[in-house]
């Protein structure tokens, strides 16, 4: 591999995180994992453009919830590792699809281990729990309908049945993290979002949140106005994929006109240019099918 691929390929790998551990992704010859070879979640997911592209929108329309906002600004350590929600998003994504049944699902454990913990009250005194089938399921949902779009927009359209399937693949996952309203369709998934929409906005958390995004991080150069103007772009790029009511919802919308014509050339650029600095599948991809498929 050339230096150029070498270093993009290394500088998505520190913000995604390294998934090319043998003893999650490798494991008994014949495993399919949760999912399995020949699912359209292993075609998706296999195209790292597609999963970082897709979950900045993701992010920002999780915490589009109060109770999941007030969860994360209660007990996460986003200010400390900036980079820690973006990698564990990616991790949980890819881990989930393509590492063997075991370490699957032990992820899947640790993490509601984890949100068991965290519960609270937010500021309009409304009591939250993590584990609550609500925030789970919108949680949930909120990253294969963002990764999804940006495979369809950035690698090549799917038919309603590979929507289907993929959303039926990924409830699979949903419901054993706890959810209970998983949309397994494309039509589901429109009739989940609008009913999920009243139960959605913006509080001071969020905005004290989004002002986060937008500030300066310790050591970034430039600073300033210029690093703030950058980044409210790349917000506003990463909800472009999503509709136009949660860019309006956020503060960070775009018109038709930017999503075309900037953003849409932005993103196709870097999508092409990190699949062709991975030349080929990434490493959990690759273990994954020799795992599941020996010889």
């Amino acid at each position: 591999m050339n230096r150029i691929a070498q270093r993009i390929r290394e500088d998505h790998l520190e913000q995604a995180g390294r998934h090319d551990s043998p003893a999650i992704f490798g494991g008994p010859p014949g495993d399919p994992g949760l999912v399995g070879p020949g699912s359209v979640s292993w075609e998706i997911h296999a195209d790292p453009a597609a999963i970082s592209i897709g979950g900045l929108g993701a992010i920002v329309l999780e915490i589009l919830h109060p109770s999941v906002m007030a969860g994360v600004q209660d007990h996460s350590t986003y200010r400390e590792d900036p980079l820690r929600r973006s990698r564990t998003t990616y991790g949980y994504v890819v881990t989930t699809t393509f590492a063997n049944t075991q370490a699957a699902t032990r992820l899947i454990k640790a993490v509601h281990g984890v949100h068991s913990r965290i519960e609270g009250v937010r500021p309009d005194g409304v009591a939250y729990r993590a584990l609550e089938p609500e925030l789970i399921g919108w949680v949930h949902t909120c990253i294969p309908w963002a990764v999804m779009t940006a495979f369809e927009l950035y690698n090549r359209p799917l038919t309603v049945d590979e929507r289907d399937r993929y959303l039926s693949e990924q409830a699979v996952i949903g419901r054993m993290a706890g959810a209970e309203e998983v949309p397994e369709t494309a039509a589901e998934l429109e009739e989940y979002v609008e009913w999920m929409r009243p139960r959605l906005s913006v509080n001071a958390q969020t905005l004290e949140f989004f002002e986060f995004l937008l500030a300066d991080l310790p050591g970034a150069q430039p600073t300033g106005a210029v690093v703030r103007a950058s980044r409210q772009f790349q917000v506003g790029m990463g909800l472009g994929l999503m509709p136009p009511w949660a860019g309006r919802m956020s503060g960070f919308g775009s018109s038709t006109f930017a999503r075309r014509f900037l953003h849409r050339p932005i993103f196709e650029i870097y999508a092409r240019t990190l699949r062709w600095a991975y030349g080929g599948p990434p490493d959990y991809a690759r273990l994954a099918y020799e795992r599941a498929v020996p010889g």
